[in-house]
């Protein structure tokens, strides 16, 4: 079954000394696609935003890119947040074309980290208000990075419940 949870984790590269990495030599499969270690905040109290997402609206995928002897992967994706709130404006305003790091997590539980060093992920924002009563109205995010991956899962998954329960 395909298709990610309802939510995406925004970790801004400015407030992350480390990020999970790939490791430099692959001894297994998992090596290739698993990336080790952990996001450790600059500063005490840096964490990431928990964004949620309109049901059915988070989608990823890597199409391949480049010349015949230098393909590598495109990661990209949106998400969908209903709504025209201030806040939302805001951390539209706030976060667009930010680098970054996302987390999605798929149906199985696996989280995907898109970007990493050097390969940040960007954001792009588009607020649309609807044309008639019966339009659905917010922001469509959509983002996208280069990467030697088409997928980093992580090795040690971002505890959600516990970072929901700090907020």
């Amino acid at each position: 079954m395909g298709g990610y949870k309802n939510f995406v984790l925004l970790f801004l590269a400015t407030h992350f000394s480390a990020v999970p990495t790939l490791p430099a030599t692959q001894v297994t499969e998992a090596d290739f696609v698993t990336a080790a270690g952990a996001f450790t905040p600059k500063t005490a109290g840096a964490k990431p935003i928990y964004i949620e997402c309109t049901p059915g609206t988070v989608k990823y995928s890597a199409p391949s890119q480049g010349e015949i002897e230098g393909q590598s992967f495109a990661p990209a994706g949106e998400f969908y947040r209903a709504g025209d709130k201030a806040a939302y404006a805001a951390i539209a305003r706030k976060y667009n074309n930010t680098p970054c790091y996302l987390v999605v997590e798929n149906m199985d539980g696996k989280q995907i980290m898109v970007g990493q060093p050097g390969m940040e992920c960007n954001l792009k924002f588009e607020f649309d208000g609807g044309q008639k009563r019966a339009d659905r109205r917010g922001y469509k995010i959509t983002y996208g990075t280069d990467s030697v991956s088409p997928v980093i899962y992580l090795a040690t998954k971002v505890d959600i419940e516990d970072l929901l329960a700090e907020s």
